[in-house]
């Protein structure tokens, strides 16, 4: 073989005829390419045109390649394919590379061939170490095909090659500079229009339908300036850049949505005049409510386009600035849909349960913390209340005792409930025979699951002949505080001072068993008979400062509801009012529930502190719940019912209690002060619930410490928390290692989903 000829073949030369293969090859690839789900910029047909380009550049620059660079080549991505016909293919395009090599043959189309196969396999690679992984590993062998194969090819073509890289290279910076200048031009309308933005949504929130009518024009028109320039000629090379592509249709489009959304929400809220409802004399115009219901609709599809542009826009190549600033803008709109879907809801529910179309009946329960229960406390007392054409009326009101009494003279009360409830809560509720029995009305509530429970109050309500209900509402002393707070003081027979938001709570969960009553009976009947008595005779405020009296204590499960009718639930679950126990919706997450087992008011005085570390890899979760629980109670100074136990033999100030532990998670281990300890296991809600009974001297302090784990299998691991109504609230601290980091430390007021972004209320 002459000098010549060994240069030849080792340059694997393509000839014209070679031309017809390779282009057939090559177009082939690009198509096939075209549906390998790549989104390089995130534009669809810009994203397939490019993606066929470089296949068939690929594929072209193949025919030149050496047979250990198409072994190389193929075997990088058999390692790296986690499917089996992936793999497969990889592994012939590796072996037509050494059949090329061991018969030092040429045939330019099988070398086209072997590289057409890696490129179909690269582009499909689903590694994910970290995101952008396997756009690192597919991109290295493409770039390294090109380096080898380059080398190979004629002294023209290699020219030719440089010559291309350099204009793609001016081509890339010419765009970003571009990009980047208009940017900068509108750097302080992008500011003021997002910031706007945010406070025009906060306004909302807060209720100031006016000052968001104003604040939401003057964004919209600052967001339309900035889409403009975003979208000029003079970014559209942009669109072109990965990376850059994605920042760019981000500002371009999220901020010609935004705009338009926030001059929609502006127009809608032009005919919103939410002070003109008002309770006053217990009386509200249902009609005035009506009227509202086709702004308020418009403003939620307003809100909800904001919210949507917002999620298009991300991406995950966004860079950090970027995507943080996104996000917190997400998180907001997410924030702002919400109240509007629950404004638009009451707007279109309300009239009904107001009474618009007939008489509406329902059950309020008056619960007591002091004496702890999963949903709310147990009930001391309850009133009916009937709304008729928007009047309010209180038509009875009596105590809990009663309603057992009246369970126990019917002989009991046929129940329909789930098998989980019964499994849970049948021997606390139910006889041998499955009916309810006297004390169903004080240990219904052990469940935190306010619709299961409120549903099961409606049925044995009706069962001992009281009239059908249309719903339940339960409230305890920090939504009385609500209440206080939007109708001001109150004057109770035999007090002193008049009791306000700041003051009832503290009064009912510890001061009124200081106080010398008759007979042993609290006081809570006199605050909810006047607190009520206030609604039904005085005025209260308009929606937003209504909302801003009782939100916090409706989010956090002090005055929750249920309701018969399916649309009317869902409005109660959108203003976050229907206590619903959420599920873990493959999330990881706890819920830790105490029950009263004494029949005492001695809850007043627990105190929780509750830490859950985790670590995750690979959707696989290790976990520990610690909780201790610290009873601060005397051992004197309080009426038997307060600090003693009516049914058992404990020294005054022990506190008996069911301690309930929920997780999706399996339990290991558990133990109590250092000790192993066995727990009852059950089911509710979609949660696996683990059960102890203890009990705490006074001043003791015991823990509780509870091994755990899973698998969970939401998109982005997050915990789930849903803290228990307490006299005293919990302490609570996450902290999550491994895939995902959170440290999480802080008061836990609501429902709520905690991941690395921070925290979601759950409704």
């Amino acid at each position: 073989m002459t000098e010549a000829s060994r240069h030849h073949v080792r340059r694997n030369a393509v000839t014209r005829r070679d031309l017809p293969a390779v282009g057939a090859i090559a177009a082939a690839g690009a198509v096939a390419a075209g549906f390998s789900g790549c989104h390089p910029t995130g534009q669809a047909t810009i994203d397939v045109v490019l993606t066929g380009a470089v296949a068939a550049f690929t594929i072209w620059l193949g025919a030149s390649a050496s047979w250990w660079s198409l072994v190389a080549a193929g075997w990088v991505a058999v390692l790296a394919c986690g499917s089996a016909p992936g793999a497969i293919a990889a592994m012939v395009a590796s072996a037509i590379g050494l059949y090329l090599g061991s018969q030092r043959r040429n045939l330019v189309w099988t070398r086209c061939l072997s590289v057409a196969i890696t490129v179909q396999v690269l582009l499909r690679l689903q590694l994910d170490p970290f995101f952008g992984f396997s756009a690192l590993i597919a991109g290295l062998v493409l770039i390294g095909l090109w380096g080898v194969c380059g080398t190979r090819r004629r002294h023209v073509v290699r020219l030719r090659l440089r010559q291309g890289v350099l204009i793609g290279g001016g081509f890339v910076l010419a765009a970003a500079l571009l990009f980047g200048a208009r940017v900068a031009m509108t750097r302080s309308q992008l500011d003021d229009g997002y910031q706007r933005v945010l406070d025009g949504l906060s306004q909302l929130q807060n209720g100031d339908a006016r000052g968001a009518a104003t604040t939401l024009p003057a964004a919209a028109a600052r967001l339309a300036d900035v889409a403009d320039a975003a979208g000029s000629v003079w970014t559209q090379p942009a669109r072109l850049v990965p990376v850059l592509a994605q920042h760019r249709n981000a500002l371009a489009d999220v901020m010609a949505r935004a705009g338009t959304a926030a001059e929609a929400a502006a127009d809608a809220l032009e005919t919103v005049d939410l002070d003109s409802l008002v309770v006053e004399g217990g009386i509200i115009d249902t009609a005035q409510v009506a009227i509202l219901q086709q702004p308020l609709a418009d403003l939620r599809d307003a809100v909800l386009d904001l919210q949507a542009a917002l999620a298009d826009a991300d991406s995950p190549w966004l860079v950090g600035p970027a995507a943080d600033r996104l996000h917190r803008y997400q998180r907001r709109a997410d924030q702002a849909a919400q109240q509007a879907q629950a404004s638009a809801a009451a707007a279109a529910e309300g009239p009904a349960m107001l009474g618009a179309d007939g008489a509406r009946t329902y059950l309020i329960g008056f619960m007591s913390p002091a004496e702890a229960r999963g949903v709310v406390g147990m009930m001391g007392n309850y009133a009916v209340i009937t709304m008729d054409h928007g009047r309010i009326s209180r038509t009875e009101f009596g105590r809990t005792n009663a309603l057992g009494n009246e369970v126990a003279d019917a002989g009991g009360v046929r129940v329909d409930m789930s098998d989980e409830f019964a499994a849970m809560y049948g021997r606390d509720t139910l006889d041998d025979n499955g009916k309810a029995v006297r004390a169903f009305w004080s240990n219904v509530t052990m469940s935190p699951d306010v619709p299961t429970v409120a549903a099961l109050m409606a049925q044995v309500w009706e069962g001992t002949g009281h009239p059908r209900v249309d719903g339940v509402f339960l409230v305890d002393p920090a939504g009385l505080a609500g209440l206080l707070q939007a109708t001001g003081p109150i004057r109770v027979k035999g007090l002193d001072q008049p009791l306000n938001a700041a003051n009832v709570q503290q009064f009912l969960y510890l001061d009124q068993y200081r106080a010398s009553t008759p007979e042993r009976s609290d006081l809570l009947e006199a605050v909810a008979t006047t607190t009520l008595d206030g609604v039904l005779n005085g005025k209260l405020p308009a929606p937003q400062g209504l909302a801003k009296a009782l939100g916090p204590a409706a989010t956090g499960g002090h005055l929750v509801g249920w309701a018969r009718r399916a649309d009317e639930q869902e409005m109660l679950r959108l203003v976050g009012m229907s206590g619903a126990f959420p599920p873990p919706a493959g999330h990881d997450g706890f819920a830790v529930v105490n029950n009263n087992a004494t029949a005492n008011k001695i809850d007043s005085f627990l105190e929780r502190t509750v830490r859950y570390d985790a670590h995750i890899h690979d959707a696989r979760v290790a976990s520990t719940i610690t909780i201790r629980l610290h009873n601060t109670a005397p051992s004197s100074g309080y009426p038997d019912y307060v600090i003693g136990s009516e049914f058992v033999d404990l020294p005054l100030g022990t506190n008996r209690t069911l301690l309930t532990v929920y997780s999706p998670l399996t339990r290991r281990s558990a133990s109590l002060d250092g000790k192993s300890v066995g727990m009852r296991d059950g089911q509710e809600g979609g949660w696996n619930a683990y059960t102890m009974r203890l009990d705490l001297a006074p001043g003791q302090t015991r823990t509780v410490v509870i091994e755990l784990q899973g698998t969970v299998t939401a998109e982005r691991y997050g915990v789930v928390v849903r803290p228990q109504p307490m006299a005293v609230p919990d302490a609570v601290s996450i902290h999550v290692t491994g895939d995902v980091a959170i440290d999480y430390t802080g008061p836990v007021p609501r429902r709520t989903l905690i991941d690395a972004r921070g925290s979601t209320a759950l409704r």
